[in-house]
């Protein structure tokens, strides 16, 4: 008997026999069944082998649908070769990658030096390669690489980040244990598939043998929430908010909505608060990162207070607090945020340079205190936390009250130098009103936020997963 574990892929065929109608994936336009997830991955499998690539050679897949892209992904798992997801060629090269090859869909301009193999509609309408008998098992061991993932984690630059089959299914292990903290049986997302959070989150749901809602915007979640009996939603933290907005402008009934699971940016009262009246009663927040999987995680009753409160060390992950020299801080004391996981990520390739990977711990970026009960609570950024006259504020807290203004549509809060020298807090929205700045500047003195200017803007930069691009604004707005 092979002791290789085996991969999310081996999950998709034994679901196939036991239940193959059952909706595996749902898009807005299209169901795919778990049979139909089987047949496809063992169509691709045969165009992969006959590609030639040597064993556990690294290969790239740029293709838009979640559908395909996980079938590809999945192919690869089965034959024991490692993937990444990108959005085009030109990350690849930048990077600098060891890719043998390229998949990805028409339009793709030629890349010298790069061998592209475009993914056809042909690679899932051919007749698939005859089942195995025996189940394929392309990785060699547990410790073999399966997934590379590019992050831009605390500095904002793409760095590469690679996990071993064992890292990556203990992580999605853990996942699936704080994501069924709500009963469910269709899990909606609006992460991307092809992020790293999105990923493995398709993946622990095909384990369960469950069905993956995708949608891919607010409007869009709302709707198929509704339409396809969705139990779970799992956010970002932006995304919960734009979902609270829509149903405050023009609720959609949701019934069958019993919990939220966000996570990616810091969570407030208000937040929470609005979730819990406009969306449904079970809210958990989740803490992670790219690199380090989930970390902690906590429920809405945990996180109503103090502000910040984000959730407890999940097992196998271990949190500290340090100083500006890596010395941990008493309990209670505020600091830098330091992690280690039983499924932590290292540098790709390995060995290489990584500036959040110190001796054995991952440093997110955030500042935070922990209390004597371990509830973790973030004070934002290490650098965005705005530091306005010696009162430090997280600016998605100054965001989460000045959003609440009735003529606010989007705000973005940072910090910058006022010409005295003394960091001041700056705020960035988006409306239509016509009212004065000065107008805005006294709400906000009235909540306990001092302005020091107010700029309009057209739209406020983002991630694909909603966090704002504080820096790039910045340097924008104050250059």
């Amino acid at each position: 008997m092979s002791n290789v574990p085996s991969t999310f892929a081996d999950f998709i065929f034994l679901h196939a026999r036991l239940r193959p109608s059952r909706p595996a994936i749902i898009l807005h336009d299209r169901v795919a069944t778990y049979e139909m997830l089987a047949k496809g991955i063992r169509r691709v499998e045969g165009r992969i082998r006959a590609l030639g690539l040597p064993q556990g050679a690294l290969v790239s897949v740029a293709l838009a649908g979640p559908i395909r892209q996980l079938i590809v992904t999945a192919a690869l798992f089965r034959l024991g070769h490692p993937s990444i997801s990108t959005d085009t060629s030109a990350e690849v090269i930048r990077l600098k990658l060891p890719v043998e090859a390229y998949l990805h869909a028409a339009g793709e301009p030629f890349a010298p030096g790069l061998r592209q193999v475009l993914v056809s509609d042909q690679w899932f309408t051919s007749e698939p390669d005859p089942e195995p008998k025996e189940p394929v098992r392309g990785f060699p061991d547990g410790d073999a690489i399966c997934r590379v993932e590019i992050t831009s984690g605390s500095t904002g630059l793409p760095k590469p980040i690679c996990s071993t089959l064992d890292e990556f299914n203990r992580r999605m292990a853990m996942q699936n244990l704080t994501t069924n903290l709500g009963a469910w049986d269709r899990l909606l997302a609006l992460a991307r598939l092809g992020a790293p959070w999105g990923f493995r989150l398709a993946a622990q749901t095909l384990v369960a043998g469950k069905t993956l809602v995708v949608a891919e915007s607010a409007p869009a979640a709302l709707q198929m929430t509704s339409v396809y009996n969705v139990e779970a939603i799992v956010a970002s933290t932006q995304q919960a908010r734009d979902l609270v907005q829509l149903q405050k402008a023009n609720p959609i009934p949701c019934p069958s909505l019993r919990s939220i699971l966000f996570g990616g940016g810091l969570p407030s009262r208000g937040l929470l608060t609005d979730i819990r009246a406009y969306l449904c009663q079970h809210a958990f927040v989740q803490y992670g990162a790219s690199e380090a999987g989930l970390i902690a995680i906590g429920s809405a009753d945990n996180a109503m207070e103090p502000e910040g409160a984000t959730g407890f060390a999940l097992p196998g992950a271990e949190i500290q607090i340090v100083d500006a020299t890596d010395q941990p801080m008493p309990t209670g004391a505020d600091g830098v945020v330091r992690v280690r996981t039983e499924w932590l990520s290292r540098p790709f390739p390995p060995g290489s340079a990584h500036p959040g990977f110190r001796d054995g711990w991952f440093y997110p970026g955030d500042a935070g205190r922990l209390t004597d009960e371990g509830l973790l609570i973030l004070n934002g950024r290490v650098t965005e936390v705005i530091n306005a006259g010696g009162v430090k504020r997280a600016p998605e807290a100054i965001e989460d009250i000045v959003s609440r203004h009735p003529d606010i549509g989007e705000v973005a809060a940072f910090g910058a130098m006022s010409p005295d020298g003394i960091e001041a807090i700056q705020l960035a929205i988006v409306t239509q009103s016509q009212m004065s700045d000065e107008s805005l500047v006294a709400w906000c003195e009235a909540r306990g936020i001092e302005v020091a200017r107010v700029y309009r803007v057209a739209s406020i930069p983002r991630t694909p997963l909603g966090k704002i691009r504080r820096d790039e604004l910045r340097k924008a707005l104050t250059a």
